[in-house]
């Protein structure tokens, strides 16, 4: 069979000539297989700073207004020392429908917290839990016996003031760096399924190709997710809304994973060559 026949069909182009630019279609996610390094890590740079944007986002517009009111209902003696915590009379609670803070010195007092997520500061200890809390559990940590904390509205408001913008900067570089981090490790796992759908389909794909096309395949799933963490912090969608976009981030990754080796080049034969003793 000529080299001519095995070409690919039309509309699904030579990733290698189309160039690779955009991972949201099949073609598109296929064309990083053979695409120069830097093609990929600007694609990843630009989806991971999106979701790092909606991130920093989410806790500065639904996170941080909560931990700032809840500062300024804290008593000038409010303190932990020696393990305990002391100084907060009664109960002083500031809550969403997202988050919720509560901070008391009475071991007996009834929270009655309903957010998505609970930080109760007690007597002796720290709790975090959920609404989930009944299936995952909560998180305790008790304060340590040498412990000095002085959490006095005056003391911790200026401070909350100058940490903020240096924590959503870190924020932001964590879950970028992290996002990578992640990319690479999944995407070797991933290699390999990439690896036997080209095979199947008989189409090209080295194992750094597979890899690339693997990275590739994980950013609309990323993109997907920050437009779950916008509409959860924008309250379109509840938390188990936000576990429906998780779920399905993963989903359309393994779909690209699966469906993009299709769309890159095809093997082609070695051309036929003339019998030089056949008349």
């Amino acid at each position: 069979m000529s080299a001519e026949a095995e070409s690919p069909a039309a509309g699904t182009a030579n990733p290698e000539t189309r160039g690779a630019w955009q991972p949201l279609t099949f073609g598109g996610v296929a064309a990083f297989a053979n695409a120069p390094w830097r093609r990929l890590l600007a694609a990843q740079a630009l989806a991971a700073l999106l979701f790092a944007a909606g991130v920093v986002w989410f806790f500065a517009h639904c996170y941080a207004p909560v931990i700032a009111e809840e500062i300024q209902k804290l008593p000038d003696g409010a303190k932990v020392t020696g393990g305990q915590l002391a100084g907060v009379p009664g109960v002083k609670i500031t809550e969403t429908r997202l988050l919720s803070i509560a901070v008391t010195s009475d071991e007996d007092a009834d929270m009655d917290q309903s957010a998505d997520v609970q930080i109760a500061l007690r007597q002796d200890r720290l709790e975090v839990s959920s609404i989930l809390s009944s299936a995952l559990g909560s998180l305790e940590i008790h304060y340590p016996m040498q412990s000095y904390a002085d959490l006095s509205r005056s003391r911790l408001e200026p401070l909350w003031g100058a940490w903020l913008p240096v924590l959503l900067v870190q924020t932001g570089t964590a879950v970028v760096v992290g996002l990578w981090l992640l990319w690479a490790v999944m995407a070797w796992c991933y290699a390999p399924v990439a690896k036997l759908a080209a095979w199947f389909c008989d189409r090209q794909l080295t194992w750094p190709g597979a890899w690339r096309l693997s990275c590739a395949a994980l950013l609309p799933g990323a993109l997907l997710m920050t437009v779950g963490v916008v509409f959860y912090g924008s309250q379109v969608v509840d938390v188990f809304g936000l576990g429906y976009f998780a779920i399905v981030h993963l989903l359309v990754g393994w779909v690209y994973l699966l469906g993009a080796p299709f769309f890159a080049p095809r093997l082609i034969s070695a051309p036929m060559t003339r019998n030089p003793f056949h008349p």
